[in-house]
């Protein structure tokens, strides 16, 4: 199957016409007629509708499925590129969700900028759910995570390095150092969305103890939920990790139910995977971090 085929027939079904697809790659309208016939008898049936009087076509339902696969080849192509890229330029990928490349990982930036190893270091911003899929699926080689179960990931190497409590912050200061959560049941809570697992550790602890506060506000963004915390709208259920000498104006609860969960980071690193040294001097700054 010649990709170059499947590029002209991804073409032709979003723009509707041979000329125009012609025009776009700078090539004759033949070229793209041949390419078509050639993807017609690979899969042995009729990719296209023609429609002479609006000088269109349209494509059969074999030619979606040809289509789904001519975009799923084209995604993997680009990625293959982009590593190719990326090794060219002797650059590490490496995964970090927001909380840990915030609150966590800011002095492996520091020393990596000192070694003068920044410019070869890519960080991959995304969830540590979609995090673990990318690394299970090997479009990622390395990355932080966080997790509140034990990682398990075939083919790669999970190391728990660092583990932070829950809290509950608030700017009530009149309210005990600990608490049970079954005694918030009447606040407003402010949280991290679905994208964190708060969401997770908070909907656990309302099924566990029956305890349903109101969930007043909800936001992606750590900084903005301590905001609204502190303009005094509400608590949040919140890690250690992300609290800073600049929220010592809240007022932070420990919880004392049993099966409150622990905020747990794991290194993962795929397994048998071949670094230059640019990356290894890399990951040997990030080790020396997270093995202390």
């Amino acid at each position: 199957m010649n990709f170059k085929d499947l590029s002209y027939f991804s073409a032709l079904a979003e723009l509707k016409q041979f000329t125009a697809v012609s025009e776009q790659f700078g090539v004759t309208q033949p070229t793209i007629t041949y390419a078509i016939k050639r993807l017609e008898e690979e899969f042995d049936s009729e990719l296209l509708e023609r429609h002479a009087s609006k000088k269109s076509v349209e494509l059969t339902r074999t030619g979606e499925l040809v289509l789904d696969l001519a975009k799923q080849i084209q995604s993997e192509i680009a990625f293959t590129k982009e590593e190719v890229r990326l090794h060219s330029l002797k650059k590490l990928r490496f995964g970090l969700p927001p909380i840990i490349g915030t609150y966590y990982f800011m002095p492996v930036t520091r020393q990596l900028a000192k070694r003068h190893l920044l410019l070869n270091f890519e960080a991959v911003e995304m969830g540590s759910a979609d995090l673990m899929a990318q690394i299970a699926d090997g479009k990622l080689k390395f990355g932080l995570v966080a997790s509140i179960d034990q990682v398990h990931i075939p083919g790669v190497v999970a190391q728990k390095v660092a583990s932070f409590p829950f809290v509950l912050a608030t700017t009530n200061k009149a309210l005990p150092d600990e608490m049970y959560f079954e005694d918030v049941a009447n606040d407003d809570f402010i949280l991290l969305n679905e994208g964190f697992i708060h969401s997770r550790v908070f909907k656990e602890l309302t099924s566990s103890t029956e305890t349903f506060p109101r969930i007043l506000y909800t936001t992606s963004n750590v900084e903005a939920l301590k905001g609204v915390v502190k303009e005094g709208l509400g608590m949040t259920l919140i890690t250690t990790l992300a609290l800073q000498e600049t929220d010592r104006d809240m007022h932070f609860i420990k919880l004392l139910n049993d099966d409150v969960p622990t905020f747990d980071i794991y290194l993962l690193a795929r397994e048998s995977v071949h670094v230059n040294d640019a990356r290894a001097d890399i990951l040997q700054v990030i080790r020396e971090y997270t093995d202390k």
